[in-house]
């Protein structure tokens, strides 16, 4: 991730919780992640 707290505020605002996100199956997350209207390539779990 690039900066620790703006990517929790990005993740939180869309609703996610970062750490749910990590124990997630990888397409999973993926798919959450454009669900939510954000880039799954910016996050690193």
């Amino acid at each position: 991730m690039k900066d620790q707290n703006t990517t929790k505020t990005e993740l939180e605002l869309s609703g996610l919780d970062p750490t749910e996100l990590e124990f997630m199956d990888p397409e999973e997350r993926k798919k959450l992640l454009i669900a939510s209207g954000l880039n799954p390539k910016k996050y690193d779990f």
